[in-house]
């Protein structure tokens, strides 16, 4: 019985400790969903019905992308970006009433809410407060990381960012970390772009990849970080797909 007071309490802690925490925090939320067969028009347009009803305004927004490589293509993610804590706490159940009761049915895989953290260390080339329109493509790349690999592969993800930054680049770079619905160690790079054509000319640089990461953390340190990255990694640990936009089951921005 004492041991059982002594868990609740210390549960109860935790809770009360995550709930008071990360409140300036970003977190966007994804579902996936695949369409049942022979009804991905019926799908996309009852999505795009209730898109249309309940997200209509930048603070109730939704994108829709479709997956077009990979064993997931053809699956469909909707993603609601820019949350803050406080948004869980309002009532959307009108809203997910609907979805179930008109949208739904014509899905044969719903899936639940995932929630994910955006990573301050990893991320450039965004700004919160003046967002640009949703890319036409989105490489997604997923990283499942092994418990005590997190620290090296955060390092590495960080101090990448920055070489990019060094070196010119202007694309969006974003990272992300599953907060809830999933693997904690479950981290998503999401690369946003307009053509597989390449647009930008290329940039010379003086100076290598490599050579700009040891200038910039210091001799020796791209080896070592890039086999220590390497063993953070699970088995299965990198899966790269390409998703492309779903005009018609997104908020007109």
């Amino acid at each position: 019985m004492k041991k059982a007071v002594v868990f609740l309490m210390a549960f109860c802690m935790s809770a009360h400790l995550f709930s008071q925490r990360n409140d300036n925090a970003e977190y966007w939320n994804t579902w996936r969903y695949t369409a049942k067969e022979g009804m991905q028009q019926k799908f996309e347009e009852a999505a795009a019905k209730k898109t249309a009803m309940f997200n209509t305004t930048p603070e109730t927004a939704i994108v829709t992308y479709r997956f077009i490589t990979g064993p997931n293509s053809g699956t469909y993610m909707r993603i609601e970006a820019r949350k803050s804590p406080a948004d869980y706490d309002k009532d959307r159940s009108a809203e997910g009433n609907y979805w179930r009761d008109n949208v739904s049915k014509y899905a044969a895989n719903n899936g639940g809410q995932v929630r994910w953290q955006l990573l301050n260390g990893g991320t450039i080339n965004y700004d919160p407060e003046n967002p640009a329109p949703p890319a036409k493509f989105v490489r997604m790349v997923t990283f499942n990381v092994k418990a005590d690999g997190v620290r090296a592969f955060r390092r590495w993800m960080y101090r990448a960012s920055k070489v990019i930054e060094k070196r010119g680049n202007k694309n969006p770079r974003m990272l992300f970390r599953l907060e809830s619905g999933g693997n904690r160690n479950q981290f998503v790079l999401a690369l946003p772009y307009e053509s597989h054509k390449r647009t930008d000319p290329p940039r010379e640089n003086e100076n290598t990849w490599r050579e700009d990461y040891n200038e910039l953390f210091g001799w020796g340190t791209f080896e070592e970080d890039g086999e220590n990255i390497d063993a953070s990694f699970e088995f299965w640990g990198e899966q790269v797909e390409t998703l492309q936009l779903v005009p018609a089951m997104s908020t007109k921005m």
